[in-house]
């Protein structure tokens, strides 16, 4: 516990991979401050309450494979709150949605219904499961399998596989085009979700009660932007409008584009890392009165899956009552509605209006009556929103993990560092904050 005794360390920004390396630096005796320019705490961890719903802003679910996930919410003391999601969800094809059994009986649902062939089933099986899969929760493990594109890699291996299984969860899922993204990262998240066979959960109080519960146990200064961390042989100097700090480490949990401006001294690959483009996000929630339990596709699921071929405004959606019925009032629904990449990033300095008028015919096509039935609308944007994962990015992690010297006064860790996904940032500043310990 006190191997890092007398050592304080700075940690800038409190989303959920500053807080998992200050809780891990604290828990090994270090002084911990951390930094967050904003008003609260999590990143886009974000949950929101409002007229008696309870929604998610940023990060949808946990998957029984987060191992780190899961390891925290136990440690927080949340596990009695974990909900299971309902097993259902549904797949929009043919103009019309198909609800579809999560696990192994998925199989079954996709050869009887036609979404799949019996030989685009076994091509996609066979070449989704008889790799060796690195570890799950850490990018740069994947670096021999970023050599090329996911589209160019599964289309003549994966079949109908790829338009209706894959593209839909990096587009949907990961905000990702599958011509822009490595197969290292395709084949992560498949991994991840254990070709879909993972368990799906949300926490009672909002996703966000995980980063709040870290954040309660470490010491964070919110509204305190850094601007800028400047490293010498014998510790780091952190400059805020206010007053200046010294460290022996800095923990730059940021996103990439506010790790370069604060942190301008890196070197070629820091600054490889640091210039990793995002795409944007932007999330239409829609609290409604209208009831769909009468309808076969859409009855008791908690997420809609929209193959490219299907598509307009709309990727994917999340529902809150078929993650936990207690999270919106009786007789309500909240929709959460994920514009397609590259209309998110057309839209993102619109009006809420506007957004809400340009998605309004879609969501009526995919939920019939949901506006008619509107109790409200809330619109969330992130602009930089997941990082993209072109082809190189998990070797140039390797890379960087491979060359940083033991005595190193700045870490990286944050979204980018990783793959997009809540168990991969919890990963880099765990990372981040060990290395500082064995340094």
């Amino acid at each position: 516990m006190d191997q890092m005794a007398n050592r304080r360390v700075v940690v800038v920004g409190a989303g959920i991979a500053g807080l998992s390396a200050a809780l891990r630096l604290r828990n090994a005796g270090a002084e911990v401050t951390v930094f967050e320019s904003s008003d609260r705490v999590g990143g886009r961890t974000s949950s929101e309450t409002h007229d008696g719903y309870l929604y998610e802003r940023g990060t949808q679910f946990f998957t029984s494979t987060y191992r780190n996930a899961l390891g925290l919410i136990k440690e927080m003391g949340l596990q009695a709150e974990l909900r299971p999601t309902s097993p259902w969800i549904t797949v929009f094809k043919d103009g019309r949605p198909h609800r579809v059994p999560s696990g192994l009986l998925f199989a079954v649902y996709a050869l009887t219904s036609g979404l799949l062939s019996v030989r685009d089933l076994v091509r996609f099986t066979w070449h989704t499961t008889s790799l060796r899969w690195p570890a799950l929760d850490n990018y740069s493990a994947w670096a021999d399998y970023d050599d090329q594109d996911a589209a160019s890699w599964s289309a003549p291996r994966l079949g109908r596989g790829a338009e209706f299984l894959l593209e839909p969860v990096l587009a949907g899922g990961m905000m990702q085009r599958i011509e822009d993204t490595s197969r290292a990262c395709a084949l992560a998240v498949l991994a991840i979700t254990a070709n879909g066979r993972s368990k799906d959960m949300t926490l009672a109080r909002g996703n966000d009660s995980l980063p709040r519960a870290m954040a309660a146990r470490v010491d964070v200064k919110l509204e305190a932007p850094v601007q800028a961390v400047e490293a010498t042989p014998d510790g780091v100097t952190v400059r805020m409008p206010s007053e200046t700090v010294r460290a022996d480490a800095v923990v730059l949990a940021t996103t990439a584009s506010a790790a370069a401006g604060i942190y301008r001294a890196g070197d070629r690959i820091e600054r490889e890392l640091m210039a990793t483009p995002y795409g944007s996000v932007i999330k239409v929630g829609l609290a409604t009165k209208r009831d769909w339990s009468g309808d076969p596709g859409l009855s008791n699921v908690w997420a809609m899956m929209i193959p490219r071929a299907e598509r307009r405004q709309i990727v994917s959606v999340t529902i809150e009552s078929a993650k936990d019925p207690e999270r919106v009032p009786k007789g309500g629904e909240m929709l959460n509605l994920f514009v397609t990449p590259d209309n998110a990033e057309r839209m993102m300095d619109w009006t809420d209006e506007q957004v809400v008028s340009a998605v309004a015919d879609d969501v009526e096509r995919l939920f019939p009556g949901a506006f008619a039935a509107e109790n409200f609308t809330r619109v969330v944007r992130w602009r930089e929103g997941m990082p993209k994962s072109p082809v190189g990015r998990a070797r140039a992690l390797a890379e960087y993990r491979r060359t940083r010297p033991r005595d190193c006064r700045v870490w990286l860790a944050g979204d980018y560092m990783g793959m997009p996904l809540l168990e991969s940032a919890i990963e880099t500043g765990t990372w981040a904050a060990r290395r500082i310990v064995e340094g």
